[in-house]
């Protein structure tokens, strides 16, 4: 197995790296390892490669050392590069005259989750045949994969035309020109989701105006250079539900059976969750607050909810988090999310919810 030196365009590298080994990677085949047909024809990622597809007509490639065609490597029909990890990776153009685009599209492994934080990273090489270099590569999320009928890039006006829900695009942070034809280059984007992306499209969705690029003076005054680059170890991994101070929110799953205040094991790793955001944010303290539904006693029933409020803050305490950063309180069946008298409505009601507000070390 290789590894090629990497030019780290990105500061959180470390983290990048420590994060990638201990979440799983929701992209299926992100090395580009696995593959249908070994590639002979170029233009052809389509039927080759295991799971990735064009939205677009743009005509994506895929390479792999198994070739004996000009879609081998290190030397193929775009210069010569060993595959940042493995045996394989893909190529498409960022830019080219007329603006025709290629784009790379993979489904998911899971939907990704409503307001949590997930983190997108890849690697890409300038291929040695390219007139200049790009800053602009960008991604979007949609709810099925696409398939639109044109060459030219996909802009948010486009991809707001279409009937599949997607996301407008969003660039990979740059700190200059994609311009390394020997290294490969490592960037990354954090996201927090909508909770409809399914899959994900890659590539530069603006149009030749509105792309920074870097002409190497390879071509007349009045001739569009092309860029084109080859792409591999595409991750995006989990990160965590993003939280907002000041807010209020009722923990996923933490929902009591009746009468009871035990937490089952998926409320378990909900507060895993709050605890792993407010290790990071150290400057927030925790308000956590019991409910119940409307069956028992008032007076049974703030002591019941306390209890409720107490378990959620000892199991924090439990997995490492200062007591002087938690608070709790019950509140009975005062505070109703539903006031239907239904057996929905009711386990709706039996509930915690939790504040984060900036901690002040007195």
């Amino acid at each position: 197995m290789r590894l090629r030196f990497i030019h780290i365009l990105s500061l959180s590298f470390c983290t990048l790296i420590f994060s990638s080994a201990v979440s799983q990677n929701l992209v299926h085949n992100g090395g580009f390892e696995d593959f249908i047909e070994c590639p002979i024809k170029m233009s052809n990622l389509n039927k080759d490669a295991e799971y990735w597809s064009a939205p677009t007509l743009g005509t994506t490639d895929y390479f792999n050392e198994c070739s004996k065609t000009k879609l081998g490597i290190p030397l193929n029909f775009k210069g010569n590069q060993e595959a940042f990890e493995g045996n394989g990776y893909a190529g498409l153009y960022l830019f080219a005259p007329k603006d025709y685009r290629e784009y790379i599209q993979v489904k998911l492994s899971e939907t990704l989750k409503k307001g949590h934080r997930y983190r997108l990273s890849l690697s890409l090489s300038l291929s040695e045949k390219s007139d200049g270099a790009v800053m602009d590569i960008g991604a979007v999320f949609s709810e099925k994969p696409l398939s639109i009928h044109t060459k030219r890039q996909l802009s948010n006006a486009t991809l707001a035309s279409e009937i599949t829900k997607t996301t407008h695009a969003k660039q990979f942070s740059s700190n200059g020109f994609y311009n390394d034809k020997k290294n490969w280059m490592q960037v990354e984007l954090d996201i927090v989701a909508k909770g409809f992306e399914s899959t994900l499209i890659l590539g530069n969705f603006k149009s030749n105006g509105g792309t920074n690029y870097l002409d190497f003076g390879k071509n007349t005054v009045n001739d569009e250079g092309y860029s084109y680059y080859y792409l591999d170890d595409i991750m995006l991994v989990y990160l965590g539900p993003d939280y907002k101070p000041n807010q209020s929110y009722v923990l996923n799953h933490v929902n009591f059976d009746f009468d009871r205040f035990e937490l089952e094991p998926k409320a378990k790793q909900s507060l895993k969750d709050v605890y792993e955001y407010l290790k990071k944010n150290p400057s927030l303290k925790v308000s956590i607050s019991g409910h119940t539904d409307d069956l028992g006693s008032e007076e049974y029933n703030e002591i019941l909810s306390n209890e409720r409020a107490n378990t959620v803050a000892r199991h924090l305490m439990q997995l490492g988090l200062e007591k002087t950063r938690i608070t709790h309180a019950g509140y009975g069946n005062k505070i109703p999310l539903d006031s239907t008298l239904t057996d929905k409505a009711r386990r709706k009601n039996r509930r915690v919810e939790f504040v984060m507000t900036e901690f002040v070390d007195e």
